[in-house]
């Protein structure tokens, strides 16, 4: 078969030894079976530009295309919190074909065995402890009850609820994207995010149980909103958190 020799526009300087001034190169093209793999070799002369090789045999090898482990394990467990998957990475309770990881952002193959060996948590992260101590505590009684959940966040609370007996549950938050796969692909919840309390108008229907864990902001100011959703006999738990309910002049004690 001919060989063809094509000369191409300018791309890089042929040689930097001054034994070539020719500011083009030559491309040597043949025909090529459909099926080839390619592979770089290095120039034998002090080039400024890398040449490959193709080989006629054999299938074109594409790389594998890797993840990091943490996006992996958020696919594979999605019940668990991108937090909680994380912190497991980090105190080694990860495995990768048996070996051990720690990082999360090590690049890990779609086809790899990933294992969590973790106490699996009853909630999607620990603010559901938090929630639970209170009901016990203080007896307040969830069953068929339609809940507001204010400061959704990764869905502690509303895992909570849900579990002692919760009807359904709107789930209301600043942010956006925290919220656990489980909690948002829940059909008894309703996520609304990026919306401040403060001003939240309405519901589809008033709730016979609100839940607040809020940061950053005094309870006091979301109130009005919060009054306005509930049921005349609706129950409310809150977390206090003094250094958002302070004075200024105050919070230094904190």
């Amino acid at each position: 078969m001919a060989l063809q020799f094509l000369k191409l526009p300018i791309l890089y300087r042929y040689c930097s030894n001054g034994n070539a001034t020719s500011s083009s190169f030559f491309l040597l093209s043949r025909s090529y079976p459909s099926s080839f793999t390619v592979r770089w070799v290095k120039p034998e002369m002090n080039c400024s530009f890398r040449s490959f090789a193709v080989a006629g045999a054999g299938k074109f090898q594409v790389p594998k295309k890797k993840r990091r482990l943490d996006e992996i394990c958020l696919e594979r467990f999605q019940q668990y919190s991108r937090t909680l998957i994380q912190s497991w990475i980090l105190q080694g309770k990860v495995f990768v074909d048996g070996k051990m990881v720690n990082k999360a952002g090590t690049p890990v193959s779609n086809k790899a065995v990933v294992e969590i060996s973790a106490e699996i948590p009853k909630y999607v992260c620990r603010a559901g402890y938090k929630l639970e101590a209170a009901i016990e505590q203080l007896g307040v009684d969830v069953t068929g009850k339609v809940a507001l959940d204010s400061g959704l966040s990764t869905g502690g609370f509303t895992d909570c609820l849900l579990q002692h007996g919760a009807s359904f549950v709107y789930g209301v938050d600043v942010g956006y994207g925290q919220v656990a796969d489980k909690i948002r692909r829940d059909e008894r919840v309703c996520v609304v995010e990026r919306t401040n309390l403060r001003y939240l108008s309405e519901l589809p229907q008033k709730v016979d149980l609100v839940t607040l864990d809020l940061s950053f902001i005094s309870i006091l100011l979301v109130m009005p909103a919060v009054v306005n959703v509930m049921k005349e006999d609706a129950t409310l738990i809150t977390l206090v958190k003094p250094q958002f309910e302070a004075r200024r002049s105050q919070r230094k004690h904190f």
